[in-house]
């Protein structure tokens, strides 16, 4: 069977492979583990959770067991965004994978883009036992005066993450590029894993055990207060390209691709994550 520029079942498969290589907060903190509950936009995944177990001391009798009990939070697939763009005919020498690759790249990174602002959101949603900063007195980043420097923040978040027994394996970070910068500026020439190895999913390196990741998505007010996440990947995260078709439009030679693609997220443990609150100061030393 041939490949068509028109066919939306190729259009839908190439987006989908493209899409979570731009995820960066999805590759940080995010988990799939209900995606395939979702059917379509409105969906309500229920997620049931096992309260905690109580543990006594044993003087020759047991008293009655325990009733397990449970919590249910409802992952809502509410976020809705469409895609419409044409691929205008080419010259026949193009191949027609190359079109679908090139218009695919180009949806898949504006998706991306949203849903990672979507997900980095959800720093509004963490314990507030483990924030570190506020909107009211951020934390200045730099080496002037009176600022912190940026490994001495790492450090207050995850004390944060210890003092909530928060597991040590497979912590992360999301940070703004000004903060990786000021990381490496503090380590100097010295041997770090945090070097220029930045891949497509923002990944930079490791530092502590936890890993770091780079993104321009991180939220902020008017270009300061960043709202830096770190923690365990507990975001359960939903979505699908539920319609994708095809037209010829009225005013150009080509083929219109168009799509709707929906997605939802639900923290599930907040204690599990930090926020730090920052502002940026003096960058270099």
């Amino acid at each position: 069977m041939s490949i068509t520029v028109s066919d939306p079942i190729i259009w839908s498969a190439r987006i989908l492979s493209y899409l979570d290589k731009t995820f960066v907060y999805g590759a940080a903190f995010t988990n799939r583990n209900y995606e395939g509950e979702i059917k379509d936009a409105g969906s309500t995944v229920r997620i049931l959770q096992i309260g905690d177990v109580t543990v006594g001391d044993y003087t020759g009798t047991l008293p009655d067991a325990q009733e397990l009990t449970d919590n249910s939070l409802d992952l809502v697939v509410d976020q809705r965004k469409y895609f419409n763009f044409v691929v205008d005919d080419v010259d026949a020498r193009r191949s027609v994978l190359m079109l679908v690759d090139e218009g695919s790249k180009r949806a898949a990174y504006a998706m991306s883009d949203v849903r990672d602002r979507f997900v980095a959101s959800f720093h509004s949603a963490v314990n507030a036992a483990n924030a570190y900063g506020t909107d009211v007195t951020p934390i200045v980043i730099g080496f002037g005066a009176g600022e912190i420097k940026p490994y001495d923040a790492f450090l207050e978040l995850t004390q944060r993450l210890d003092e909530a027994n928060v597991g040590t394996v497979d912590r992360r970070i999301v940070l703004p590029p000004w903060f990786v910068r000021a990381m490496k500026a503090q380590f100097g020439d010295r041997a770090s894993s945090l070097g220029d190895n930045i891949t497509e999913n923002g990944m930079a390196g490791t530092v502590d055990g936890v890993k770091i990741f780079q993104s321009n998505n991180v939220a902020n007010v008017a270009g300061a207060k960043y709202k830096v996440m770190a923690g365990l990947p507990v975001i359960t995260f939903a979505d699908a390209i539920v319609k994708t078709s095809t037209y010829s439009p009225e005013k150009k030679f080509g083929t219109g691709v168009k799509g709707l693609h929906v997605f939802g997220a639900k923290l599930l443990q907040s204690k599990a994550m930090a926020v730090g609150t920052f502002n940026k100061g003096q960058l270099s030393k």
